[in-house]
């Protein structure tokens, strides 16, 4: 998925449905940028659909793994509660609330 998605999706207020490493997922996007190796990156809050280790909350997710389905307009409550930019893992940032 392109960043330019994501950082719209942010700007908008949208929640994104993504399929992301064989699961539907609904995210509100927080932040996107780089990690300090170069991948892109964005920073979310899961508030629907499946994981690996079956947890919803604030996940870490490569954009390149990340495959774009939808979005939901104006539906992100971001920035949500325990929001930390610092622990983003971001150090380029590309965009953030």
């Amino acid at each position: 998925m392109d960043s330019k998605v994501a950082c719209q999706a942010l700007n908008y207020h949208d929640v994104l449905k993504i399929n992301y490493h064989g699961y539907d997922r609904e995210v509100e996007v927080h932040a996107v940028g780089k990690t300090l190796r170069g991948n892109e990156i964005m920073y979310v809050y899961q508030t629907a659909g499946g994981a690996r280790n079956g947890n919803l909350g604030w996940k870490r997710m490569l954009l390149e793994d990340a495959r774009f389905i939808d979005t939901i307009s104006g539906a992100s409550r971001a920035p949500r509660s325990g929001y930390d930019e610092e622990d983003s893992h971001i150090h380029d940032s590309v965009c953030a609330l």
